[in-house]
C-alpha cells in the first residue's frame, strides 16, 4: 500500500514487535515499525509515526511513559494497547489521554486491524488540531470535568468555567470547541482583564474608520472574528458594570453593532467563559449583574484545584518532564522518589501553571534541590509569586488567632471553642464540596451527617459554588 499509515509498535519484547509487525505487514500496514519503550524522543519524533500499538508484555507503568512521549509527539495520535484489562468502563481511570484504545492482548490479527483503521477514520473524520487540548488526570474531579465536557460539547449552550488561577479552564475551554460541531470554525478569545474598557471596547466590538482619534479604517472586533465558531470571554467577572450591560445585551439578542456603526450584525457563536472569581458573591455585593450570571451559567464546569487531586502530581510530573526535555533538547532527568514525595505534600497555591513551571525550572538547571529550598510545605507564601489567598489557606489555628481572639470584646473559654469549631466545621464542609464538586447528597455522605443538616449548615455558612 503506497499511502499505508505509519505504524508503530513499541514492546520490550523484539520477537514480539517482529510478531506483530509481520501480522500487521499482512493486513496491509506496510508501514509499520518497531521500537523500544525507552527509546529517545527525538526518535519518535523522526519516525512520525499516525498510529503506535503498544505490545502485550508493556507493563501498566511504561505504557503510561508512552503515552506521555507519543502525545507530545502528536497530541492527536491514535494509540492501541494490547491488554489483559478490556473493561472499557474502567478506561477512564486507567489513562489520562484521549484516543486510547485497548484490545485483548490474545485478540486475533484481524481484531487488532479493525481496531487500528477505526481509530484512524476517527482521526480523519475529526479533523483535530496538532494543538488538540489534552486534559491529563485520573482524579474524579478530573473524570467529572471530562465527562461534562462529553455532555455539553455538541449542545451548543453557553457554559461558565469556574476555578483558581492555574488549574485549567482555557485547557477546558479549547475542549469543549474542539469536541463541538462548531470546531471547523474558529476559537477566539477575550481577556476581560487584559485591556482597560476603552481598550476593550473597541477590541470585541470592532469599529467603523472615524469612529474616534485615530480609527483611520474599519477594523472587525472579536465577536465578528467568532463567526460560526466559539468566543471564549475569558476572566468575565473583571468585566466593568458598563461592559457587562452590552455583554448582556449581545447574549440575549445574538445582535452587536461596531463602535461608529449604524447597523446590527448577527452574532453566530457558542459562548463560553471562565472566571477564578466567586460570582455569586459579586452579584450580592452588586460587582456583576445577576441577569447575565444566570445568562451566563447555563452549564457550569469547575476545575479541580491541585491540592484536591493530589493523586494526579506523578503523572503531571512525568508528562511535563518529558515535555521540557525535548523542547529544551536537554537529556532525560530522574525524578527522585524524594521529590514526588515533596510535590505531593505541597500546597500548590498557583495550581498546575505553577507545578508546570516547577518542573520546568528542574529540566533547565538539571537538578530538584531548589523543590526543597522553594517549596516549602505547609508555607506557600514563601513560594515566588506571593501569598496564596484567603479561600486557598489551608486550615490553621495557632497562637497568633488565640491571641486574636483573647483581645476581642466578649472573649470566653465557650466562645473561642465556638469560634474554633464552627470555623473546622466550614473548612471540612468546603473540603468535601470541592471533592463532590458540590454533589451535596456525596459531600454529606462523605461527613457523615444527614442531607438536611449539611444543606442547613452550608445556609448559616453562607457557602456558594
Amino acid at each position: 500500500m503506497e499511502d499505508a499509515p505509519k505504524i508503530l509498535i513499541i514492546d520490550p519484547n523484539a520477537k514480539v514487535s517482529a510478531s506483530l509487525e509481520k501480522e500487521l505487514t499482512q493486513l496491509g500496514f506496510s508501514a509499520s515499525t518497531a521500537c523500544q519503550p525507552d527509546g529517545p524522543l527525538d526518535e519518535l519524533v523522526h519516525l512520525r509515526p499516525e498510529l503506535a500499538v503498544l505490545g502485550p508484555t508493556m507493563d501498566w507503568l511504561n505504557s503510561q511513559k508512552c503515552f506521555h512521549k507519543l502525545k507530545i509527539v502528536d497530541p492527536t495520535m491514535p494509540i492501541v494497547v494490547l491488554t489483559d484489562d478490556v473493561e472499557q468502563s474502567a478506561l477512564p481511570d486507567r489513562v489520562p489521554f484521549e484516543c486510547i484504545y485497548e484490545v485483548h492482548r490474545d485478540a486475533k490479527a484481524e481484531q487488532i486491524g479493525r481496531f487500528i483503521e477505526t481509530a484512524l477514520r476517527y482521526r480523519i473524520e475529526s479533523n483535530l488540531p496538532p494543538d488538540f487540548p489534552i486534559i491529563i488526570g485520573q482524579a474524579e474531579g478530573v473524570r467529572e470535568v471530562k465527562r461534562k465536557i462529553q455532555r455539553v460539547a455538541d449542545k451548543d449552550v453557553t457554559v461558565l468555567i469556574t476555578g483558581k488561577t492555574g488549574t485549567g479552564k482555557e485547557l477546558i475551554a479549547r475542549s469543549i470547541h474542539w469536541h463541538s460541531s462548531r470546531r471547523k470554525g474558529p476559537l477566539v478569545k477575550i481577556s476581560c482583564g487584559a485591556l482597560p474598557d476603552d481598550l476593550l471596547e473597541s477590541e470585541v466590538f470592532g469599529f467603523q474608520k472615524g469612529a474616534f482619534t485615530g480609527a483611520h479604517r474599519d477594523k472587525p472586533g472579536r465577536l465578528e472574528m467568532a463567526h460560526e465558531g466559539t468566543l471564549f470571554i475569558d476572566e468575565i467577572g473583571d468585566l466593568s458594570l458598563s461592559l457587562q450591560v452590552k455583554f448582556l445585551q449581545i447574549l440575549e439578542d445574538n445582535l452587536f453593532a461596531r463602535l461608529g456603526g449604524t447597523e446590527d450584525t448577527v452574532i453566530e457563536a457558542r459562548v463560553v467563559a471562565a472566571t477564578n472569581k466567586d460570582l455569586w458573591q459579586k452579584v450580592k455585593e452588586g460587582e456583576f449583574r445577576k441577569d447575565l450570571f444566570y445568562r451566563l451559567n447555563v452549564f457550569h464546569i469547575r476545575a479541580s484545584r491541585l491540592r484536591d487531586r493530589k493523586e494526579d502530581i506523578p503523572l503531571l510530573m512525568h508528562h511535563f518532564l518529558s515535555k521540557y526535555c525535548y523542547s529544551l533538547k536537554r537529556g532525560f532527568l530522574e525524578i527522585p522518589d524524594e521529590v514526588t514525595e515533596h510535590f505531593q505534600a505541597y500546597h500548590w497555591p498557583g495550581n498546575i501553571r505553577e507545578l508546570e513551571n516547577a518542573v520546568r525550572r528542574a529540566v533547565v538547571l538539571k537538578n530538584w534541590d531548589f523543590a526543597f529550598e522553594e517549596l516549602k510545605k505547609g508555607r506557600p507564601e514563601d513560594v515566588e509569586g506571593g501569598a496564596a489567598s484567603d479561600d486557598e489557606a489551608s486550615f490553621e489555628w495557632g497562637d497568633a488567632k488565640i491571641k486574636d481572639s483573647m483581645t476581642g470584646k466578649g472573649f470566653s473559654l465557650r466562645k473561642i471553642t465556638k469560634d474554633y469549631v464552627s470555623e473546622a466545621e466550614k473548612h471540612a464542609i468546603l473540603e468535601a464540596l470541592d471533592q463532590t464538586q458540590w454533589n451535596r447528597k456525596k459531600a454529606a455522605e462523605m461527613l457523615g451527617v444527614s442531607y438536611k443538616t449539611l444543606l442547613t449548615r452550608i445556609d448559616e455558612f453562607n457557602l456558594k459554588p
